[in-house]
């Protein structure tokens, strides 16, 4: 099964469903360097996500962004 977008803002964020059927969060960050972190949502964030829609996602980008160590750690790369 291929990778899924089920919804995506340029230049800030992506939500996919990867092929093990996971909800990957991709953000875009940095200022000069431009990197991403993506990780798995975790239920909570499914919830959210299922609740809100976007202005979840939005909310959630802002705060990998702001905190991107929390988030490093659940990355896919990882």
């Amino acid at each position: 099964m291929a990778d899924e977008i089920l919804f995506e803002s340029t230049w800030d964020f992506q939500l996919y469903r990867d092929s093990a059927g996971r909800l990957i969060f991709d953000v875009v960050c940095g200022t000069v360097a431009i990197y991403t972190i993506a990780f798995p949502l975790n239920a909570e964030e499914i919830a959210g996500w299922e609740r809100e829609g976007e202005r979840f996602l939005k909310h959630l980008s802002y705060r990998v962004r702001d905190y991107p160590n929390e988030y490093l750690a659940r990355s896919k790369s990882k």
